[in-house]
């Protein structure tokens, strides 16, 4: 891409788009399709956002020119504009004085929400999903030194709760077309192998 373009690019499902600790090159406006946004922690990967038609993503890394702080891929098929560093910068330059600290300031801040945030569920497939990784929390608590009659205990809810969930999601899959909302979260299941 010249470094002055604006382009209109087609992807297909399951294209990586950036991942983790790239350089900003590009910012992205989802004109079709959806995307994926994960980031990898502890050996895991932690679904954050679906972007769907008219969101923009990727802009931070470009605008304050820090490594990408999770990666992208198309959850389907997507037409996407891709926006230049080159045209973002351009535009930032000419950009009155007290735009360009306020833009800087709110990038920095949200660098830091980022950091601790946790996505919030915009569907019952989401709320599904935030309860299961939540379980998973609390199952890598067994792998503590426990007291043998607390973990016990805590295995035996842990089962319990196991059914409840696999229900939950056998529900919420069922009734999907029932939640008209979109899910702002990627299934773990939908993420890049």
């Amino acid at each position: 891409m010249a470094g002055d373009d604006i382009q209109n690019v087609t992807w297909p499902k399951g294209k990586t788009l950036f991942k983790q600790g790239d350089k900003g090159t590009a910012a992205f406006i989802v004109n079709s399709g959806a995307v994926g946004i994960y980031r990898e922690a502890m050996g895991r990967k932690i679904p954050l956002a679906t972007i769907r038609k008219g969101e923009l993503f990727g802009e931070m890394a470009v605008v304050d020119d820090s490594p990408r702080m999770a990666t992208a891929f198309t959850l389907e098929d997507s037409a996407l504009m891709v926006v230049s560093a080159d045209v973002m910068m351009d535009k930032m330059r000419k950009a009155d004085g007290f735009i360009r600290a306020l833009v800087g300031m709110l990038m920095k801040n949200l660098r830091h929400v980022h950091e601790s945030h946790t996505p919030k569920s915009r569907s019952l497939v989401d709320a599904v999903n935030t309860l299961q990784r939540q379980s998973e929390i609390v199952t890598r608590f067994l792998q503590a030194d426990l007291p043998q009659k607390f973990r016990n205990d805590l295995e035996t809810r842990l089962k319990q709760l196991d059914v409840v969930m696999k229900d939950l999601r056998r529900l919420a899959m069922a009734h999907r077309e029932e939640d008209r909302r979109d899910d702002a979260i990627p299934a773990e299941a939908d993420l890049p192998h």
